[in-house]
């Protein structure tokens, strides 16, 4: 897999139809994912429980990200007037939920156990729009490993991007290179899955 080095057309176009927005979300990634594409990002830290409560994935990652999107309209830096945007992701393989590496052992494991396989990652957003009540939008991605000799993973690890990052590589930065394909939007994988969010705001405006 290439790396994608200048914002690619999704992002152009989110940016044309959302050229500013309240970002209710701490991470670095998602706001760097928007302002990529020229989004001016507001963000908003919204205190939240994201314990990872309940069996399906899909209810768990959806539940936070209302929950989210649901703080910030709460508090007192609600502006009814801007679109706003929380998210939450989750990575899967053989079913089962990949954490955040807590050591670099622990990530060369986790990196092992991704090598030359499948996994999913499922991203939520929770969207407010000026005027509409707040949906909560779901999309899911499939990421196929390349196989990984331990030369990769030790070079891998050596960057320190695995610490944070869910199933210990982040794609945005040098983890593409471990990657081989994905079936889906990248966005989604990164962590906001700003095809479907860009599809819901245009159909509502439209």
């Amino acid at each position: 897999m290439e790396r994608i080095i200048e914002p690619d057309s999704l992002q152009l176009s989110f940016s044309r139809t959302v050229p500013h927005l309240v970002l209710a979300s701490s991470s670095p990634n998602r706001k760097a994912l928007l302002e990529a594409g020229g989004t001016d990002v507001e963000v908003f830290v919204p205190l939240t429980d994201e314990e990872r409560k309940g069996s399906d994935p899909v209810d768990i990652v959806s539940g936070i990200a209302r929950e989210k999107i649901l703080a910030y309209i709460r508090s007192s830096s609600y502006d009814p007037d801007s679109i706003a945007i929380a998210a939450d992701t989750l990575v899967l393989i053989d079913g089962k939920l990949l954490g955040k590496p807590s050591s670099e052992e622990n990530a060369r494991l986790m990196l092992e156990s991704l090598s030359g396989r499948t996994q999913t990652v499922i991203s939520a957003a929770g969207v407010k729009l000026p005027g509409r009540d707040a949906v909560v939008i779901t999309d899911t991605a499939d990421v196929i490993f390349r196989v990984l000799d331990d030369a990769d993973i030790a070079s891998y690890i050596a960057t320190g991007e695995w610490n944070g990052a869910a199933g210990g590589y982040r794609l945005q930065k040098t983890g593409y290179r471990l990657v081989e394909r994905i079936d889906g939007d990248w966005t989604t994988v990164v962590g906001l899955p700003m095809k479907k969010i860009l599809d819901f705001i245009q159909e509502q405006y439209n």
